[in-house]
């Protein structure tokens, strides 16, 4: 799939607030981080649902084959470095034990907890939807209906279900918004609007170029700044967000449908910088999406590393630079040496389909 500026951008600025807030670095008090998560929930299901509907529409036959090959794809591209990150965690913090078989399933959000490796979670929320989205539309589209307007139907259906059941559930059970934030099936709406906004640009692109617009983009912003200090002023100074029904079940899908109404513009009409004094950042942007995933699964444990190191030398904001930098050192190294080796495997042998 063709790079889009704008997709690598706000993958890297995401990834930078999520390590920032982590770090404890500029942002205190109230959790942007979240909220950078779902851009990333909604960015994912764009490009997955776009890698998806490609695999089930490149023949005129619903099959399996589709099913396997996607998949794969994933998993070459998400366990390898995943099961790394475990793994060394575990040499470092064995007492988690036997438990560390929740981790390997990714089942850690509803039956044991993130505390052994708390960044995990939002993986979670994504390897789940890599697991039941392929198979929910093969079984609707093999079975009931493949035609496209139909299949957009069951999608919006499918989000107007997982809206219900956190409706239900929180009704039932007052859960935290934590408890909700974290489930693996009351959180995949996000993901699915996503996929949403990939049919309507692979099947009515007259409303996806529409959707390409200032106006659209704009908006959209406004919204997402309305919505954010909307929310700040429930948890911050004093968390009062389970303290209303809306923000522990409407307000995820609200949040992701305003972020999907600017995915068209920031896929298709965000450029790099011209003026060329400033080219190296066109190239940190690049390069920070390429390596986010290993610096979202690597950057606590490089920080980590820094403290034990240095907690005697030096001061504690000191020791978070020299961690950051760290990060991406080790991330950029990952990448190279071990995301990418897996990511050529998977292209001999699982080829990205081209139409």
């Amino acid at each position: 799939m063709k790079r889009s500026y704008g997709i690598d951008l706000i993958r890297t600025l995401s990834i930078l607030i999520v390590i920032l807030r982590h770090y404890e670095v500029l942002i205190t008090g109230f959790n942007y981080g979240v909220y950078a998560i779902e851009f990333l929930f909604v960015i994912s299901g764009f490009l997955i649902g776009q890698i998806l509907i490609k695999e089930f529409y490149h023949t005129h036959q619903i099959t399996t084959n589709s099913v396997k090959h996607f998949m794969m794809r994933r998993w070459f591209r998400i366990l390898p470095l995943y099961y790394l990150a475990i793994l060394l965690k575990f040499i470092f913090y064995p007492e988690v034990g036997k438990n560390i078989i929740f981790y390997l399933f990714f089942l850690q959000n509803n039956f044991y907890g993130i505390s052994f490796f708390p960044e995990t979670w939002s993986l979670v929320i994504d390897e789940w939807f890599y697991l039941g989205t392929p198979i929910m539309l093969y079984l609707f589209m093999k079975f009931i209906n493949s035609k496209p307007f139909h299949v957009l139907l069951f999608l919006i259906a499918t989000i107007v279900v997982i809206n219900a059941l956190r409706c239900f559930w929180v009704y039932k059970t007052n859960i935290i918004w934590d408890g909700i934030n974290g489930n693996i099936v009351l959180h995949q709406d996000t993901l699915l609007i996503g996929v949403v906004v990939a049919f309507i640009k692979r099947h009515y692109q007259h409303l996806f170029q529409r959707m390409n617009s200032k106006v659209w983009f704009y908006s959209g912003l406004a919204a997402f700044i309305v919505y954010i200090f909307s929310i700040r002023s429930v948890r911050y100074p004093e968390d009062m967000v389970n303290h209303y029904f809306i923000t522990r079940t409407f307000s995820f899908t609200i949040c992701s449908v305003i972020i999907a109404c600017m995915l068209p513009y920031l896929e298709n009409s965000i450029q790099p910088i011209k003026f060329k004094p400033l080219n190296f950042l066109n190239t940190g942007v690049i390069v920070g999406s390429k390596i986010s995933y290993a610096l979202y699964l690597f950057h606590s444990m490089s920080l980590a590393l820094s403290v034990y190191f240095f907690d005697t030398l030096l001061n504690v904001e000191w020791i978070k630079v020299i961690g950051f930098l760290f990060s991406i050192v080790i991330s950029y190294l990952l990448y190279q040496y071990v995301e990418k080796k897996f990511l050529i495997i998977r292209d001999k042998y699982y080829p990205e389909r081209t139409h």
